[in-house]
């Protein structure tokens, strides 16, 4: 039960008052050892008092007295402090955030041999060179790097996670701050960007615990998906590094991360990318089965922020096999096949662009990335169809391991907006809330099988030896205020997510 504001005021000053009593008996006490002391007869100066022990009268009684009167002022001042809930002894100097906690599902069988656990993190951590003040109005100091940085490398040395899927990595950061802090902490490192952004991705592993054999580079703007072309120039990129286990060398596990295409209308771009992550899973397993063949096991993971909701098309296209769009998730992806983007685009804004820029002024160009109702031409859903057909071909899927056990540690914050039981939101800014980043692990897929409902916890278990221990409990919305980052809550826009998991033999 909450205490009211003015009894805790109220008790607080009782405790004053009462150290403040405890004191000056003590100090009465004191007084008449010195006036044992003091040359009575000795004229002070007028209006002064001294208080002072000449030091021929000090004997080491007094000094004791004195010494215990001083700490027993000290303690009593503290004492006072700490009912008003001031402690002198916190760590002032240790960055501040709402640390959350990694939540445990319940198991009855722990019987289990595990190979190894692991702690693996996806986090987008707003890059620099992208605050605006118009993006971020009211959010005061933490905007600035100097202040922000200490923030989140606290964050993640906080959560040790073993590894991290970084996303918007300020590349001079990279180079400067994020790779020789983090590799004084064991880790090794891994950048990719496109072209000439100035922020890109990064993956961080520990080296005590894998050694890296491959990578693999991705280029979402070059990468092949069947018959259909890329929407526009994105400078999109992924990475996917392949990371043998040191206490296991027959054993490994892929670990990938992007950050995919963030234009409103970019839902149908959104979905071609999401068929090369798979792709490119798929490629680089291969690749690694014919170069390495000591490797016996291959756990593939992808973490990162996707831009996508679990209703849309780019996430269902992945994780509900064989996909179907229908209702809102049709509408909104033949929408965005009706948004034409600037010839100038190059992966920026177009703003350029002789005659206006065609992405605000073009005819006929949509105004609601999420419309209510939406006709699609001919064209168009052959558009659709094509892509939808492009990723039931592809015998890979993936699982977001939040969307299996979520449910199990944070249900009051599972399934409120969507039915794949995953969190609410990992992205809270000025002007929008909702999920956009995953853990994934990705496996095979029958194409002749239906895997469209979710994985349960006991059949992902079995059929894939991994065991999901904890998840990271993402804040509920009613416990959010304005968009962040904020000082001494988050130190980004987005929220990291961090999966716990045992590889089992």
């Amino acid at each position: 039960m909450a205490t009211p504001v003015n009894t805790v005021k109220e008790s607080s000053a009782a405790v004053v008052t009462n150290a403040e009593q405890k004191l000056q008996i003590v100090e009465d006490l004191i007084a008449g050892t010195k006036n044992l002391v003091i040359n009575e007869g000795k004229q002070k100066k007028k209006g002064k008092k001294s208080g002072k022990i000449p030091k021929d009268m000090l004997t080491p009684e007094i000094i004791e007295e004195l010494r215990k009167q001083r700490e027993e002022k000290k303690r009593l001042k503290k004492d006072a402090l700490i009912a008003q809930g001031i402690d002198l002894d916190a760590d002032t100097h240790t960055p501040k955030y709402i640390k959350r906690q990694l939540l445990s599902i319940p198991y009855e069988n722990n019987d289990i041999s595990t190979i190894i656990t692991l702690k693996i993190m996806t986090y987008n951590l707003l890059a620099q060179a992208l605050i605006r003040r118009t993006l971020f109005p009211d959010n005061g100091e933490i905007l600035k790097w100097q202040k922000r940085s200490k923030v989140l490398i606290q964050e993640l040395k906080d959560y040790d996670c073993d590894v991290l899927c970084l996303q918007e990595v300020d590349f001079v950061q990279y180079k400067t701050f994020w790779r020789p802090e983090l590799e004084k902490l064991g880790y090794e490192t891994k950048f990719h960007r496109g072209n000439d952004k100035n922020h890109g991705i990064s993956i961080f592993y520990k080296r005590s615990l894998f050694n890296l054999i491959d990578l693999c580079l991705i280029d979402f703007d070059n990468e092949k998906s069947g018959n259909i072309q890329p929407r526009t120039i994105t400078k999109n990129v992924g990475l996917i590094l392949g990371l043998v286990l040191r206490n296991d060398s027959t054993k490994m596990i892929t670990i990938g991360t992007a950050h995919l295409f963030w234009h409103p209308f970019g839902t149908y771009e959104r979905t071609r990318q999401t068929f090369i992550v798979l792709s490119k899973s798929k490629e680089f397993e291969k690749r690694i089965q014919v170069l390495h063949p000591e490797i016996k096991k291959i756990w593939k993971f992808f973490a990162g922020d996707f831009n996508s909701q679990p209703y849309d098309a780019p996430y269902l296209s992945i994780t509900s096999k064989p996909v179907k769009y229908d209702d809102r998730c049709m509408r909104v992806i033949s929408c965005s096949t009706s948004f034409q983007y600037s010839d100038l685009r190059n992966g920026g804004s177009g703003e350029k662009e002789e005659g206006g820029n065609v992405e605000k002024f073009g005819e006929n160009q949509p105004k609601d990335p999420v419309p209510a109702e939406y006709i699609a031409t001919e064209e168009q859903q052959l558009l659709v169809k094509d892509i939808e057909e492009l990723h039931n071909r592809l015998p890979f899927r993936a699982i977001s391991l939040y969307s299996i056990g979520y449910k199990v540690v944070d249900p009051q914050n599972s399934g409120l907006d969507n039915d794949r039981n995953e969190p609410f939101f990992s992205n809270w800014a000025h002007t929008w809330r909702g999920l956009l980043d995953y853990i994934f692990f990705i496996k095979e897929w029958d194409i002749d099988t239906d895997c469209k409902e979710l994985d349960t916890i006991p059949q992902f278990e079995k059929e894939n030896n991994i065991r999901i221990n904890k998840l990271l409990k993402l804040p509920h919305p009613e416990q959010m205020g304005q968009g962040q980052p904020r000082e001494n809550e988050y130190p980004s826009d987005h929220l990291c997510m961090i999966a716990d998991i045992s590889l089992l033999e």
